[in-house]
This record gives C-alpha cells, sequence and structure tokens, in this order.
C-alpha cells in the first residue's frame, strides 16, 4: 500500500499537479511527501530509479491485459467452434435417424432399391464394413458427443476424428448405404473396412472394388 501511495504521490508530481489537488491529505502525510520531495531533490537518482519501476510496472500491466484479451478471444472462438461441432453432429444424427427410419422401411417392404437395415451389434471380429459419414482436424468434436447405442463413432486417427455409421458383413448393402447417405446431402460418405477390428483398406478385402 505504502508503494502505491508512492507512485502515486510520484505520478502527480511529475505531471506537475501537486499531491493536495490529486487527493486530500492528512497533516501527516503532507510532512511525509514534502520529505521525500526533499529526499529526491537531493538524490534524483532515486527518482530516476522510482519512475523506471512505475514504467516498467506499467509496461507488465499493459502486457497481462493483452494476454488476456488474447485469451478472452480464444475461449469466444474455441465455444463458437465447438457450438458448430454440436450443430454438425445434430445435423448427423438427423441424417442417421433418416437412413434409419428407411433401413426400417426397407427392412419390412424388401424392396430391392431401398438401403439395407445395418447390424447393430458390437462384434468386430472377422471382416466388417461401415460408412464414414465425415471427419475433422481443427478444434475436433468432444468426444463425449459419441452417444452409447446409437450406431454412430468417432474414431481418432492421424490428427483427425471420423463418423463412422452402421456394420455390415456385406459390402454391397453398405455401398447401397452410402450412396443413400450421399443422396440425402453427404457428398462425402464412403465404405472402410475393417478386419478383426483393425481398418484396412477395402481393396485388401474387396480385389477389385471401385473400379
Amino acid at each position: 500500500m505504502r508503494m502505491l501511495l508512492l507512485i502515486a504521490g510520484l505520478l502527480c508530481f511529475t505531471a506537475g499537479v501537486s499531491p493536495l489537488q490529486a487527493q486530500e491529505l492528512s497533516r501527516d502525510e503532507k510532512r511525509e511527501w514534502k520529505r521525500k520531495a526533499k529526499d529526491f531533490k537531493r538524490n534524483p537518482a532515486a527518482l530516476k530509479d522510482l519512475v523506471e519501476e512505475k514504467d516498467r510496472y506499467k509496461r507488465e500491466a499493459q502486457e497481462l491485459s493483452s494476454q488476456i484479451n488474447e485469451l478472452e478471444v480464444e475461449k469466444t472462438n474455441r465455444r463458437s467452434r465447438i457450438a458448430q461441432l454440436e450443430r454438425e453432429l445434430t445435423r448427423l444424427q438427423n441424417s442417421l435417424a433418416e437412413t434409419q427410419s428407411a433401413l426400417d422401411r426397407a427392412e419390412s417392404s424388401e424392396g430391392p432399391q431401398s438401403p439395407p437395415r445395418p447390424v447393430t451389434s458390437d462384434d468386430m471380429s472377422g471382416i466388417v464394413f461401415r460408412v464414414q459419414i465425415g471427419a475433422f482436424s481443427e478444434l475436433g468434436m468432444p468426444a463425449d458427443l459419441d452417444g452409447e447405442g446409437d450406431n454412430m463413432d468417432i474414431e481418432e486417427e492421424g490428427g483427425m476424428q471420423k463418423i463412422i455409421i452402421g456394420k455390415f458383413r456385406d459390402i454391397d448393402r453398405a455401398d447401397m448405404v452410402r450412396s443413400y447417405m450421399q443422396k440425402i446431402g453427404i457428398p462425402d460418405a464412403w465404405v472402410v473396412a475393417y478386419q478383426d477390428g483393425a481398418r484396412v483398406p477395402v481393396e485388401s478385402v474387396v480385389p477389385g472394388y471401385g473400379q
């Protein structure tokens, strides 16, 4: 507190404004500041050190203020990105729900042009085909948005978060879902393959696929 009063008095002194103009001082404070003024007059080096210290504190305060502003901007950007990812997730979940509805109708009608019903089992043994409908790298999707039992998973690989849906033993059925997802507005949907739970190139398990 004493240092703050000293700096305040110095600011008034160097600005040509007396401490009496800056604030009301008690009689003891007046005597104290008169004594300090005499000390500074006899020892200008001490005054110089105090001014430099005040300038250093001012620069540090400005730097801290700038850092706080940068952190606030970053926090706002992160919140905006998370909100965007949540909206994207909602859109994808709605698309998945539409696909599931179409699969249910296909199961009951057995229409040859409708997409097939996916396997919902957690069994990933052997060869399994799935459909990837999205991938994100910058400020990836929070892992807790991957719900249980919703037939959709988030995989992390090579700095990317990949959104995968469905499980199929037959690649033709997976390919029909890929085609259906593209028709409802997800043009980058594509079939991916797994062997005993490990992701492998589709061509390694289905030679000539895509040719």
